[in-house]
Parts: structure tokens; C-alpha cells; sequence
């Protein structure tokens, strides 16, 4: 009788820790299984970003906001992003709090490892709308202003193509709804050494009227790529030496431009542009003679081709900021 009772415990203490490992190869399942990939369709993206927007917990907030923006469109590109962004916090946190909200795929907290997740110090107050739809209340105060907080009201310009050619210049562009905006721009380098018979003077002034293109809803105003339609026009006075001087009784120039500006940091931007159009100017010709300009013919000129270029430092002034 002792023998067969020795036996059982034998067998029961075999088996207890085999039994443990597979509860715990059991356990390795679930949590494997709850942090794998979410399926997010394009769409969902956009959610994905306004609640970032919303969320104050969100790690690297700005540096997801920018990720989802600038990466649109090559999602696999964006989520492999997102994952080696400062170790993957920030992708761990949407895995936990935001993806289960909006796809199609949910993530129990509980079975989570632990180690990899933080409960946000701060959990967005909720709000029920439409049938039981989850949304954060933030969220539903700031949708109608989301995008007005970002929108560019002005932007400060200077080309630095005209900076080199020693000629001051300086633009203002202003946003006008998604895709349209006016851009001004005036130039005015005025130097004069009569001494040696050099002159370099040039008063000008032109608009612009440019079309974004591309999709506008997840990229900041102002930035990307355009086409616009432009006109200027000024007068000038060019001497490099007393045989040779030329002033322009009025220029005027018109066409069409195409170009893209690209966010740097920050506030600060950076456009490439190139205009093609019409050049017409009536002028004088004069030589110099006793500090007297003589005057020694005229006519008119006309010129098709590229009449501008720029590479323009871009300060964008924001709303909300």
C-alpha cells in the first residue's frame, strides 16, 4: 500500500512541472498573439492622427505627427517608422491605446507583458456619440478647430538666388482655404557710385496665385508641390562703366511658375521655384560725359523663356502657436 502511494506522488510530482510549461507556453500564445500587427486600411490612418492630436500621453508626439504626415500614403514605410522611432515607445503606446479604437483588430491591456507598457498618467475623458461609437471627448471639442490650428495664415520670404546677386528682396504669402494662396514679392537693390560711373538700381514688384497640389487633408499649408500664374513689373538703371548704361523706362514680365516648398523644422521652410513666361521692357541706352548722361538709342525687347528663379527661405507664421 505504501509502495502505490509512493508511486502516485512520484507520477504527481512528474507531471506538475510539465504541467507548468505548457501553462506558460499557453500564456507566451495570448500575449504573442495580442501584440501582433493591427490591419489599418489608409483611411484609418487619418483617425489614427487626429487622435494623436488629441492624446497629451502620446511619446514623441511631435515626431509621430510628422511621421504620419511626410509618410502618407507608403504605410509600410510609416509603421516601420513608427517602430524604431526612440525604441518603439511611441508605436507600443498606439498599439495599446489608439490602433484598438479605430481598426479592426482590439488589444486587451491585460494580456500585455508589463514590462513593455506604461498606463498613461493621464486617460482622455470619454464621450458616446453615434450609437455607442467610442470618442474622446477632447477629441470631439477640437474637431472642427484641428485643422484651423494648423492653418498658415502668412509667411515671410527671402530668396536667396537675388541675396547672392546682391539684390534685397523680400515676399509675403498668404493662405487662402486648402489649396489656393496669394504670394507677393518685392526686390529693390539700389546702389549708386558716381564716381565710378557704377549704378545698379532696380525697383520691383510682383503677385502670384498658386494651387497646391496633391492631397491636402494630412499636409501642412504651404508646403509641397504647386503651379502657379504670375505678373511683375518695376523699372531699372544698370552702369557697370561710362561706355556702357542702360535704363529700363518700365519691364514687365508674366507666365507661369511651377515649384515645392518641404518643411525643415519648425517654423522654417524651404521652396524651389522656376517661372517661364513673357519678358517686355521699353529702355534707353547712354554713355557718360562729364558727369552728363548722354543718351544714345532706345527700342523695346522682348524675351520668352524662364524669368525668374528662386530658392526662398520660408518663416510660416501659424495659427494656434
Amino acid at each position: 500500500m505504501v509502495n502505490r502511494i509512493n508511486i502516485v506522488i512520484l507520477i504527481m510530482l512528474f507531471f506538475l512541472p510539465v504541467g507548468r510549461v505548457f501553462a506558460r507556453a499557453d500564456t507566451l500564445k495570448v500575449v504573442s498573439n495580442a501584440v501582433r500587427e493591427p490591419v489599418m486600411v489608409p483611411g484609418e490612418w487619418g483617425e489614427v492622427y487626429r487622435w494623436v492630436i488629441a492624446d497629451e500621453n502620446v511619446p514623441d508626439k511631435e515626431e509621430v505627427l510628422m511621421l504620419i504626415r511626410y509618410h502618407y500614403g507608403s504605410f509600410d514605410r510609416l509603421a516601420e517608422l513608427l517602430r524604431y522611432l526612440n525604441g518603439g515607445k511611441a508605436y507600443t503606446y498606439l498599439l495599446q491605446f489608439v490602433f484598438p479604437r479605430i481598426g479592426r483588430y482590439t488589444i486587451k491591456p491585460e494580456e500585455l507583458p508589463v514590462a513593455a507598457m506604461r498606463v498613461p498618467e493621464r486617460i482622455l475623458p470619454m464621450a458616446y456619440i453615434d450609437a455607442g461609437v467610442l470618442v474622446p471627448a477632447v477629441l470631439m471639442e477640437k474637431e472642427g478647430r484641428a485643422d484651423s490650428s494648423r492653418r498658415v495664415i502668412v509667411a515671410l520670404k527671402n530668396n536667396i538666388l537675388y541675396d547672392l546677386a546682391l539684390v534685397p528682396n523680400i515676399e509675403v504669402e498668404l493662405s487662402i482655404g486648402k489649396r489656393w494662396s496669394l504670394n507677393t514679392e518685392y526686390k529693390c537693390p539700389w546702389w549708386l557710385n558716381s564716381r565710378h560711373d557704377f549704378c545698379y538700381q532696380l525697383l520691383s514688384g510682383g503677385m502670384e496665385a498658386r494651387y497646391w497640389l496633391g492631397d491636402r487633408k494630412m499636409r501642412d499649408r504651404l508646403t509641397g508641390h504647386f503651379l502657379g500664374i504670375y505678373t511683375e513689373g518695376g523699372v531699372y538703371d544698370f552702369q557697370l562703366k561710362e561706355e556702357n548704361g542702360i535704363r529700363g523706362r518700365y519691364y514687365t514680365a508674366s507666365g507661369l511658375t511651377y515649384g515645392y516648398a518641404r518643411r525643415l523644422t519648425g517654423h522654417l521652410a524651404i521652396e524651389c521655384s522656376l517661372g517661364i513666361g513673357c519678358l517686355a521692357t521699353g529702355y534707353r541706352k547712354y554713355t557718360s560725359y562729364k558727369g552728363d548722361l548722354v543718351w544714345t538709342n532706345g527700342g523695346h525687347y522682348h524675351f520668352i523663356g524662364p524669368t525668374k528663379a528662386k530658392v526662398s527661405l520660408v518663416w510660416r507664421i501659424t495659427a494656434g502657436q
